[in-house]
């Protein structure tokens, strides 16, 4: 089987010949291993199940920063993060003075065919990042955000309707093409727990989300979300609004086989193999063992894509990358 057919095969709830796998990579690691493997494009020759693009469009604009399409400029001194706001848009909680863009269906098209040209072998996901509350504190300042959810709620409401508004508009150019899913980025947990608890999630993020995967869904695509930190106490809302794969499974935070049986029916996790302490900190033979038993255990029955619970950051060994990789993809000759 493909790549492609064993995601469908988890999707489904039927347990593959081998559980698909996935290793996502921040920028400095892929130059590490591409100087490693001699091959600039090493990564298409290491059987990856997901194709992705991202809809973030950064321009650069001076020496470490960045703009966003939204007009958020980052700095990127830390390399291989994303970044960190400098100067926050909306000083203010009215939406008078900032102007929302509209989607580059330019670049989103040229994106959708290159995971049109993917999709013989691989699952095909577009990602929209900063999707919903990500995305309003990075115009607004997190903390100012958190205040406007008790002191000015209508405000919340037309931001985050105006983001899903510009979402709304991605999902519709990428239903155009080819493409299997829409993938969902918006980081709500922390450590224990959501950032802004569940009472104001279930104010304002849950009914946008319902709004969102619902679109999604009648466009004929599957919906995939990440989040970081520990959300378990939102997933009866999500599995209700429609989700079918879920990242990233951080196992500091979840009881994983747990998860699995109260959720495993309904959604696909991917992830599960730890960057914040088993890939960086483990020794190879640790590693090998944990991407054995957590295919075992979730794996067992379908629902599971085998990942790094987030994009490798430049702190794991390559010895411990090349272990993961070593496991994922020898599953037959170990069977």
């Amino acid at each position: 089987m493909t790549p492609r057919e064993l995601v469908f095969e988890a999707l489904a709830k039927r347990e593959p010949p081998t559980v698909p796998y996935q290793l996502d990579l921040t920028d400095l690691v892929r130059d590490r291993l591409a100087a490693y493997f001699r091959d600039e494009n090493f990564e298409d020759g290491i059987g990856n199940a997901l194709a992705l693009e991202r809809n973030e469009l950064l321009t650069d604009i001076r020496g470490d920063r960045s703009r966003d399409m939204f007009g958020v400029v980052w700095s990127h001194e830390q390399k291989g993060d994303f970044g960190v706001v400098t100067d926050y848009l909306l000083k203010e909680p009215n939406l008078d003075s900032y102007r929302f863009p509209e989607p580059d269906e330019g670049e989103i098209a040229a994106k959708c065919e290159r995971l049109a040209a993917a999709r013989k072998t691989r699952f095909t996901m577009y990602t929209i990042g900063f999707s919903l509350f990500e995305r309003a504190w990075s115009l607004r300042n997190m903390e100012e955000l958190m205040v406007d959810f008790i002191l000015n709620p209508g405000f919340v409401d037309r931001l985050l309707d105006r983001i899903v508004e510009y979402n709304l508009k991605v999902v519709d150019i990428v239903a155009r093409y080819p493409v299997d899913c829409i993938f969902f980025g918006d980081d709500w947990g922390q450590q224990k727990g959501l950032i802004m608890g569940p009472v104001h999630w279930d104010r304002f993020i849950r009914p946008r989300i319902a709004r969102m995967y619902a679109h999604v869904k009648a466009k004929g695509m599957y919906v995939a979300q990440h989040s970081c930190g520990d959300i378990h106490e939102v997933f009866p809302a999500l599995v209700d609004a429609g989700l079918d794969i879920y990242n990233t499974f951080q196992p500091e935070v979840y009881d994983v086989v747990e998860m699995k049986r109260l959720y495993g029916r309904h959604v696909t996790f991917y992830g599960g193999i730890s960057t914040q302490r088993l890939l960086p900190f483990a020794t190879s033979a640790e590693v090998r063992s944990e991407t054995r038993r957590m295919m075992d255990l979730i794996g067992k029955g379908g629902g599971y894509i085998v990942a790094p619970t987030h994009s490798i950051p430049d702190d794991v060994p390559t010895e411990n990358i090349l272990a993961f990789l070593d496991v994922v993809r020898n599953q037959g000759a170990e069977k």
